[in-house]
């Protein structure tokens, strides 16, 4: 995929990053008829959406993990089935062990479903039920404004705003009572986000998490065969088979500006190309604070960069096992139904409330908020014969820390911590580990570009989202934002990238009269 020599000395458009949006822009510019350049840093593709082989044998998705908010519409017009795409649903959709030796397996059976929560309280069989019509309207909500790039919250009902703007607890105590089942049902409103279950805007980010149909169901998540990075190679396929160059190994260090726009990049190496259009797929401080040469833009904006929040509190754990996690709530000689689950360490709000809580104080929780993936049990082909990979994505380890900084000797530490943590419920964990991977906020930043680890470019929560969010078109000319800190925002959607090639489409052909 490498491309040194560039067939074009002037560009229609150029993409700096190559991540799944990126690649989804790109697809989209070529398709329409445009000169398309991706330009990556890494010698690879697909940004977070990557599968790696950190360890002979073995094939890890890094750091985005599992998949739904990929548009349908997406995955149809570029036909990312035709260049490997394939998905399937993860079912069961969660597996809650607890410590007093109960666990709370949930996912499409409904018979299922009422033996398990009813072992806890019957009434909460048909509050779940409730729970999850409301969660599906409000992310059905979140879908249609998805692809509107002029969506508004103040539009919305006062109902949905109110939901949004409050704490996940309180929609999910609006349900259920069983401690266990808000807590897994309240993780949907914490992923990615510097904030409990008790904090204002989680209504909002559980809403998000219910906003896919990639699987055919709204709400519904799934695995990508192959790992996530296969999304990104159909995408990338998608691409070049339209047309589009990808150059790896190109590091761009700023943004042509000429005549008040956006006329092209330059590389680290100081070459320069020109282009009628720049799309940046980096996160909005880097793009505008870094790339864009200084005093280009109004200081209403910059400042308005500078006030972004962008603080992660994401830490990524990959293990390589021998021998599959025996969990002592529901013990198993081999491949049960909860490996194939998300794995969810979360007993009540209050813990995770608590674990938030360290994070504020600049501290690692104490006690982590942990949803683990086991994708080897439906894919073996991720791992060598008899051996699983255990994915971890664990919160909150905050991308400032109250003292000190993120060394290597704190990373082992965190990692030390999700496993102790892990062997509470599965005691045979620590001795099965072969080989593991740990990704903190700084690592999260430094590998994937993730400013301040965050792995949405940025916090999804009110005064963050809608039109309050960056749009695709920014104040510079000719430079739009196609990364996940423009609408709709993160997870691997593609989103983003359409948009923003919607935009340019739009605006060229106004150009061209």
């Amino acid at each position: 995929m490498k491309d040194s020599k560039l067939r074009l000395v002037r560009y229609q458009a150029i993409i700096i990053g190559g991540g799944h949006n990126g690649l989804t822009c790109a697809a989209y510019l070529a398709r329409s008829g445009l000169s398309v350049l991706v330009l990556e840093r890494h010698e690879s593709v697909g940004g977070a959406a990557i599968s790696e082989a950190p360890w002979p044998g073995w094939t890890v998705s890094e750091a985005s993990y599992v998949c739904s908010l990929l548009h349908p519409d997406i995955i149809e017009e570029l036909d990312l089935p035709g260049f490997g795409l394939f998905l399937y649903r993860k079912d069961p959709a969660s597996f809650t062990p607890l410590l007093d030796g109960r666990s709370l397996l949930l996912g499409t059976d409904s018979e299922a479903n009422a033996r398990e929560i009813g072992a806890f309280a019957t009434d909460d069989v048909a509050g779940f039920r409730s729970f999850g019509r409301e969660a599906e309207r409000l992310g059905s909500i979140v879908f249609d404004a998805s692809c509107d790039p002029n969506a508004s919250f103040e539009r919305l009902a006062g109902d949905v705003r109110s939901t949004f703007e409050g704490p996940v607890s309180s929609l999910v105590e609006r349900f259920v009572r069983t401690p266990v089942l808000q807590a897994t049902l309240a993780t949907d409103g914490l992923i990615g986000t510097f904030a409990g279950p008790r904090d204002p805007g989680t209504g909002y980010v559980l809403a998000h998490h219910y906003a896919g149909r990639a699987l055919g169901e709204q709400g519904a998540w799934g695995y990508v065969r192959g790992g996530m990075g296969s999304i990104s190679r159909a995408l990338a396929g998608a691409a070049t088979s339209a047309g589009a160059q990808i150059r790896t190994g190109a590091t761009v260090s700023s943004i042509l500006v000429r005549d008040r726009r956006a006329a092209g990049v330059v590389l680290d190496d100081g070459s320069e190309i020109e282009a009628d259009a720049v799309l940046s797929n980096a996160d909005p401080m880097t793009t505008f604070l870094e790339l864009v040469p200084a005093r280009t833009l109004e200081r209403d904006f910059e400042r308005r960069v500078r006030d972004w929040r962008c603080d992660g509190v994401s830490l990524k754990v990959n293990l390589a096992l021998g021998e599959l996690p025996n969990f002592v709530a529901r013990p198993a000689r081999g491949v049960a139904a909860h490996h194939r689950a998300t794995i969810h360490i979360t007993p009540s709000l209050d813990y995770l409330q608590r674990a938030k809580d360290d994070a504020a104080l600049g501290r690692v929780s104490a006690e982590p908020m942990l949803e683990c993936f086991m994708q080897t049990p439906t894919d073996a082909t991720l791992a060598p014969a008899g051996k699983h990979l255990l994915s971890v994505f664990a919160q909150y380890f905050p991308y400032r820390l109250a003292e000190g900084e993120w060394t290597p000797a704190r990373r082992d530490a965190a990692a030390d911590l999700v496993v102790a943590t892990l062997a509470g419920y599965a005691p045979n964990i620590p001795n099965a580990i072969e080989a593991r991977q740990v990704f903190t906020p700084l690592d999260l930043e430094r590998r994937f570009g993730l400013r301040g680890g965050h792995i949405f470019h940025g916090e999804l929560v009110p005064g963050q989202i809608f039109e309050k969010r960056f749009a695709a078109r920014t104040p510079l000319a000719h430079l739009y934002l196609c990364g996940s800190g423009a609408h709709p925002g993160g997870c691997v959607s593609g989103i983003p990238g359409l948009l923003a090639a919607r935009a340019v489409v739009a605006d060229y052909s106004v150009v061209r009269g």
